[in-house]
C-alpha cells in the first residue's frame, strides 16, 4: 500500500470502487468481506478531506487521518493478499487500475541484486518514518538497476528482534523518500528494520543489519 496519504487514497478508492462493483460477481469476495472493506473506506474519507482541506486542514485532523490510515492500510493490504493479487479472474485492466504489477516477462537479464540497501530513517509529519535509500555499490540514492522495490521487514517495540523470525510487519518502498505512518499510541517506540532490493524478476537481494529508529 503507498503510505503518502494522497497516494493511498487514489488507490484505495480506485480498488474499492471495484470491489464493490465486481468483488462478489467476479473476484470471489463474500458480500460481508466486501461490507467490511467499505467500512473502512466510510471511516477513511472525512477524515482524509479534512486534513486537506484549506478551512480543517490542521495537526489535529493530520493525526486523525494518519491514525485512521494505520487502521485501513493494513485492512485493505489484506484484500490485496487474499483476493486480488493472484486471482486469476481479474482482467489486466483492473489490476492496472488496483496498482498491481505482475512481474516482468521479458527475457533482457536483470542483475540479481550483491549488496544490501543503504537506508537512512529520517521524519516527516507527525508519526512518521521516511526511508530513504542509496545503492550501498554506487552511494547515489535510489534503487540499483532492475530493482523494483526495497522490502521492509520490521518490529515495533523492544526488545530488539534477534533475526528476521522477531519481526512482523512488511512494507515495500518504492521510491526514496516514501513514508511509514504509525499510531498515536505508538509514538515513543523503537521500529527494528530489516531491508533487502527485490528485482522487477522477484530475486532477492541480501538482507541488510537490522537498523531503528524512534516514532516522533
Amino acid at each position: 500500500m503507498p503510505s503518502l496519504a494522497s497516494k493511498f487514497h487514489i488507490r484505495q478508492k480506485t480498488t474499492v470502487a471495484l470491489v464493490l462493483a465486481k468483488g462478489v460477481s467476479t473476484y470471489g469476495m463474500t458480500a460481508l468481506e466486501v461490507t467490511d472493506i467499505v467500512g473502512y473506506q466510510t471511516a477513511w474519507t472525512p477524515k482524509y478531506e479534512a486534513s486537506v482541506a484549506k478551512m480543517t486542514k490542521n495537526a489535529q485532523t493530520t493525526k486523525d487521518r494518519n491514525e485512521e490510515q494505520a487502521l485501513y492500510s493494513p485492512a485493505l493490504a489484506l484484500v490485496y493478499n487474499n483476493h486480488l493479487i493472484n486471482n486469476v479472474k481479474i482482467s489486466d485492466a483492473d489490476k492496472t487500475a488496483m496498482g498491481i504489477h505482475e512481474m516482468s516477462v521479458s527475457n533482457a537479464p536483470v542483475p540479481k541484486p550483491t549488496a544490501a540497501p543503504r537506508v537512512v530513517i529520517t521524519y516527516g509529519e507527525a508519526l512518521q518514518h521516511i526511508a530513504n535509500m542509496r545503492n550501498a555499490i554506487t552511494n547515489r540514492i535510489g534503487k540499483p538497476a532492475g530493482v523494483g522495490f526495497m522490502e521492509l521487514w520490521y518490529k515495533i517495540g523492544d526488545p530488539a528482534p534477534m533475526g528476521l523470525m522477531d519481526t512482523n510487519l512488511k512494507a515495500n518502498i518504492h521510491l526514496s523518500g516514501d513514508p511509514i505512518t504509525f499510531l498515536l499510541s505508538q509514538k515513543g517506540m523503537t521500529v527494528y528494520y530489516f531491508a533487502r532490493w527485490v528485482t522487477t524478476k522477484g530475486e532477492f537481494g541480501p538482507w541488510s543489519a537490522f537498523f531503528s529508529a524512534v516514532i516522533a
